[in-house]
């Protein structure tokens, strides 16, 4: 989404490469093509996993599965 939304502000064009640089020195780059009015990004990095967790559902919670209309 940040990179539809630098293209429709103008701030990057179609091939320019973007980096997204964190507090800690991480880096990711992005580029955009567009093909038939549509926006297709490509984004480049590393991930590392730092965590795992368990989600439990109490099927008695009517909202376990969140506020359904």
């Amino acid at each position: 989404a940040k990179l539809a939304c630098l293209y429709a502000d103008g701030k990057i064009r179609e091939g320019q490469v973007w980096k997204q640089e964190s507090i800690v020195g991480t880096v990711f780059e992005g580029t955009i093509s567009v093909r038939d009015g549509k926006i297709y990004p490509s984004i480049k990095g590393s991930a590392f996993v730092n965590s795992e967790a368990e989600l439990v559902l109490d099927p008695r919670d009517p909202f376990c599965w969140g506020i359904r209309s």
